[in-house]
């Protein structure tokens, strides 16, 4: 795969929430650090075989802990840039069970019913409204084979602030609480064998090429198990 550098524009109007940048002028790990500990540590422990999507897999943060016990996966991005930072930063080894795919997760997934064991999603869904919400987990179910697991990391109670002290305020981001989006997730997902865990983001710096800022959330991580 090319080094893509074109920078993918967002418009939070079309529910499109990308960066805005070239990912070959950042470094090697990934723009949102080296992952949550306890996303690392759930995908240490759990089984992980066959086919399995990273939807929104952006620049990569965590699809090599998914390469390395899967029997293949598909990273799947609108970003052209960051998959191909992703391809790039894969050891070679890896590369021939890899795939990418580039496509809006907002509509129909480009993909088979019952194409896939697991569905692996972070740090993108809680920018979505509940409507986009119920379509995007329409087509993960579609696509995932009976007994086929979704790992999903959502952010709750998002505070970002600017060096100044300002607020940075998406203005379509819903801002979903704790409370909120998990028994929107219990509701959402009844039809699935569920546990949650309750994480957090400390305060952390945020450096991307438009935007500069000191970010701290709590996380929902969802495993969630298909009957």
């Amino acid at each position: 795969m090319k080094k893509i550098t074109d920078r993918h524009k967002p418009d939070e109007e079309e529910y499109i929430h990308t960066e805005g940048i070239d990912y070959f002028k950042t470094d090697k790990d990934s723009i949102w650090g080296l992952g949550d500990k306890d996303t690392l540590e759930l995908l240490e422990k759990i089984d992980i075989h066959g086919k399995w999507l990273n939807l929104a897999a952006g620049d990569g943060r965590y699809n090599l802990n998914l390469l390395k016990k899967a029997d293949f996966v598909v990273a799947s991005d609108l970003d052209k840039s960051a998959l191909s930072k992703l391809w790039h930063n894969t050891p070679k080894k890896y590369r021939t069970k890899l795939d990418i795919n580039v496509f809006d997760l907002t509509k129909k997934f480009p993909f088979e019913d019952e194409s896939f064991e697991g569905v692996f999603c972070t740090s993108t869904l809680h920018y979505f409204p509940e409507k986009v919400l119920r379509k995007v987990f329409l087509e993960i179910d579609r696509i995932l084979k009976e007994r086929g697991r979704i790992i999903v990391e959502f952010a709750t109670d998002v505070k970002r602030v600017f060096p100044d002290g300002n607020l940075y305020i998406r203005k379509s981001e819903p801002l979903y609480t704790f409370e909120e989006a998990t028994s929107f997730f219990r509701g959402l997902l009844k039809t699935y064998r569920v546990q949650i865990i309750e994480s957090e983001v400390l305060p952390e710096h945020v450096r991307t090429e438009r935007f500069e800022y000191t970010l701290s959330c709590k996380l929902i991580i969802i495993s969630a198990d298909k009957k």
